[in-house]
Order: C-alpha cells, then structure tokens, then sequence
C-alpha cells in the first residue's frame, strides 16, 4: 500500500494548472459539439455514411501499421536487448532516428525515391505508401517497448526452460508469454499514433479521418462536424488506453536503464545474418531517405539548397526557443507528474494525474490543436490565443506523458530507503529533493529534456492549427511551402530540417553520454 502522506503544494498547483490549461479546453470544445447552438439530435445529424466508411479505412490503416511496427519491433528489440549480434550499441541508438525526425520528412524522401528511379508516385502516394512510412517511423518504438520487457525478464526462468526445451519452446511458452503486456502496449499505442498521423497522408494526398477533420475545421470553417468527428476518434483511442490500461500505465518502456534485472543474453548462430538485417532496416529507415533527399537538393546544383536555406534562416530562432522553453515546462511538468506515483505516495490528485496525461497524449495533434482554439479565441483569453503561450501550452500537454514515463522510472530505481532515512534524520522534504534524489535522476532528466525538445522542433499537427499570424516556424514553412514549390526546393528545405535535426541529436547524445556512464557507475 503507498503512504498515505500530504503532497506538497507544487505538485497541486502543477496539477490544477494542467487540468485548467489543458484538460479543460479539450472538455469545454467537446461539449460545444452536442450542446452549443443546436439540438443534441441536430448536430449528430451531420454524421453521414461517408464518415464512418472513412473512420473504418483510418482503422484498418492503423492496425497495419501497428502490427508491422509491433512485428518488426519485436524481431529488433530481441536482436539489440537479448543477443550478442556486433554493433548492439550503435542500433540501439541509430534504429531510433526515424522516432524523432518529423514524419513529412520521410515522406517527402519516399516520395523522391519513387520519383527518381520509378518515374511514378502513384504507388507511394496511397494508403500503402502511408502504411510502409508509419510503420518505419513507429517500429524503433515498439523496438522500445518490447525491448526494455526482455531485459527486465528474470533470467533464471529462461534458465530453466532450457533445462527441460528447447531454444523454440522457450520463446514460445516462456518469453512470448512473459512479455504480451509489452506487445499489447506496442500495438494499442503504435494504433493511437497511426490513426492520429496528420502530415503523411497530407503530403501523400491521401484521405484519412485526421486530414478530413482538418479540411473540415481549416477549409470549409464546418466546427461542429469537425468537433463531432474528433469526438469519435478521440472515443476510440481512450477506449482502447481504457481496455488496455493496466499494460500501459506501467509498460517499463522509455528507461534510461535497467538495473538489476538479470538479463540473460543468447548467443545466436547466425551473427552475420542477423547483423546485415539491422544493417538493411537501417539503410532503409535512415540513410537511404537521407541521401534521396541529398541527391534530390543537388541534382540541379546548390541554388535550390541557397533558397531553401534562406527560407528557413529566420524561422531556427523562433523553432528552437519554442522547443527549448516547451522542454523545460515539459520536464517540470513530467517529473511533478512522475514524483508521487513513483514513490507509492497516495493523495487525491496522484492517479487522475496520470490519466489525465495520457488521454491528452492520445488525442490528435489536429483535434487537440481545435480544442485550444475554441477556448482561448475569446477576448479575455487573446493573451493566449495570439501569442506563442497557447503553443507551448499545446506542447505541454502532448509531451509531458513522455517525459513523466521517463522521469517515473528512473525515480522507481532509485532506493526508496535513501529518502527514508534522510525523512527519519529530520531532512525537509525539498531539500531531500535537492541533495538526494535531483541528482541520482540527473541524467534522465536531461534525457527527458532532449526527447521533450526534439518532439517539439518537429512537431506539425499542432503547430500548423496554432501558430500566430506572422510568425515563422520551421516545420510550419516546410510544410506551407512544400505545396506549391518545385520538389529540389522542397527536398532542400526537408533535407535542412533533417540534418538540423541529427545534429542536434548528435549533439546531445554526446553530451548525455558521460553523465549516463557516470549515473550507471556511481549506482551499479
């Protein structure tokens, strides 16, 4: 049972200012769809037949998506997370790429590849080129997921399965069995995302439920149908969190490590195998897109890539302080989320906290972009409303259930029993904070900060509903331009943002490696 004990004031004022700031607008928007203006009856009227067809293909998308992504994610995390194949390290890493490049980029790097050797994107721009980029951006995500499940296996189970079976018997009856909650959570979450993607089927011309609702809202300025069809995507993806609720809450994905846990590694027969296939999924997943969109830029000379680098000059100071300040509030708002559950302290606000988060993580970028609207388009909120508040307030609300997962299990390895005997000494909570824990969870914090500011840089679905009027944003220019530009001008741009994108990553990693070596050396 946890300890009954009072949280502190900070965590309550973090709390309800994310249910007023966030929750809320999503409630008020929502609302405004049955009861404002017209009849209950007269606004679901505006549901036809279409609508429900198009929401079934968007399902049916999804779940492709989401079974190739948890297939290829399982075969992976097994190669990386439980097997001696060479350059574990490296794929570990470099296979997660894609997970934070903005999908518009990928896509117009497929499309350039069909372009260039095919002569033809019709078979790209369908329902299955969106089905091929999703699921090479979703899969190190389920890599994730399932991966950090076979390391917490306990290896003395395998062990004795080998006693009595076989290598097949054991991942049959043993392994497979054991980590079904990771492969749940792998398919209901990489389903959310797919069905909530708005920038690939926009680029690809291809129909889908998110890109209805924002022709509907943007285009034809009909808000009640858009609100209505939001209200039902939105329906779907917190019935299947609800059904699924257990396995996610406390899916041990997104860890900086695992201490502890035993892991037991396999030595397989086949390395070189095993290690050309990684080596082929990340040719296909990140240098192949790369050098498309690098041939693309130059094929013409670099007066393409000039342009596109002038285009895009103005808008790295706005797109960076956007994400770096987002990041900060992000990693606050995470680790004041993770702080309790992690320790099993019980007070009111502690489980509603986290599902709070991870609904607003579920709702689409486009649907949680229209809901930000509808409340803060009035006079005494425009403070909001015209300025970059509301995007950061929006960045806040759909990343802040990354970071607290992150944040929390970092928090959950570390020794209840410091914190306990520091209390029994007559240490104050903040400074037992401060000079204890803070530093023991350093470098997960900072990891919580870049994943935060990378998911920020890159985000469109919200950005292209929020961003103010006359203000210049990195993927909101791509994204705008690509539509009406020659395709050397937009791979130029695409390829910038892409490679602005590694190197900040780049740039990170080496920044966080020490402080991870360091954190496993000082607690190992």
């Amino acid at each position: 049972m946890g300890r009954k004990l009072k949280a502190h004031p900070v965590f309550t004022i973090v709390y309800v200012s994310f249910v007023f700031f966030v929750v809320i607008p999503v409630a008020y928007t929502l609302g405004t769809a049955f009861f404002d203006d017209n009849s209950l009856s007269g606004n679901i009227q505006l549901l036809n037949k279409g609508t429900f067809i198009l929401l079934a293909k968007s399902c049916i998308i999804a779940f492709s998506i989401a079974v190739f992504s948890t297939f290829f994610g399982t075969i992976l995390g097994f190669l990386l997370y439980k097997t001696n194949v060479l350059f574990r390290g490296f794929f570990k890493v470099s296979l997660l790429i894609p997970l934070f490049i903005s999908p518009y980029i990928l896509a117009v790097a497929w499309k350039d590849f069909f372009f260039i050797f095919f002569n033809n994107i019709s078979f790209i721009s369908s329902y299955i080129g969106v089905i091929l980029v999703l699921t090479t951006i979703f899969t190190p995500l389920s890599m994730l997921i399932i991966g950090s499940a076979l390391s917490n296996i306990n290896a003395q189970l395998e062990e004795t399965g080998f006693v009595i079976t076989n290598f097949r018997r054991v991942i049959l009856k043993i392994i497979l069995p054991l980590i079904k909650p990771a492969l749940i959570s792998s398919f209901v979450l990489v389903f959310i995302f797919s069905i909530s993607e708005f920038s690939v089927p926009a680029f690809f011309g291809v129909k889908v439920f998110t890109t209805e609702i924002f022709t509907q809202f943007s285009a034809f300025y009909n808000h009640s149908l858009a609100i209505l069809q939001s209200a039902l995507l939105i329906l779907i993806c917190v019935l299947l969190l609800f059904a699924e609720r257990k396995h996610i809450a406390d899916a041990p994905f997104l860890s900086i490590d695992s201490r502890g846990t035993g892991n037991k590694f396999y030595n397989i027969k086949n390395r070189d195998l095993s290690l050309i296939f990684l080596f082929v999924w990340f040719s296909i997943s990140v240098i192949l897109p790369f050098i498309i969109l690098f041939f693309q830029s130059f094929k013409d000379g670099t007066s393409k890539f000039i342009q596109a680098f002038g285009l895009l000059l103005p808008t790295f100071s706005n797109s960076i302080g956007l994400a770096f300040f987002g990041a900060l509030i992000i990693v606050f708002v995470g680790f004041s989320a993770a702080y309790l559950p992690a320790r099993k302290i019980e007070t009111k606000t502690r489980k509603s906290f986290d599902w709070l988060l991870l609904i607003v993580f579920a709702i689409p970028s486009t649907i949680f972009g229209i809901s930000l609207i509808k409340f803060y388009n009035h006079p005494v909120l425009d403070f909001i409303y015209s300025g970059y508040a509301i995007i950061l307030i929006a960045y806040v609300g759909k990343f802040s259930f990354i970071s607290a997962k992150l944040i929390g299990n970092a928090i959950r390895q570390i020794p209840a029993s410091l914190d306990e005997a520091a209390q029994i000494e007559g240490i104050k909570s903040f400074a037992r904070l401060q000079k204890i824990l803070m530093p023991l969870i350093m470098p997960t914090l900072f990891v919580a900060f870049i994943v935060s500011f990378i998911f920020c840089l890159g985000e469109l679905g919200i950005t292209i509903m929020l961003y103010p009027p006359g203000t210049e944003i990195m993927p909101i220019k791509v994204f705008t331009i690509m539509a009406n530009a020659p395709q050397s001008l937009t791979s130029s741009m695409t390829l910038i943002v892409f490679s602005v994108t590694l190197l900040i990553i780049t740039g990170f990693y080496f920044m966080a490696k020490p402080m991870i070596k360091k954190y496993r050396f000082t607690n190992d």
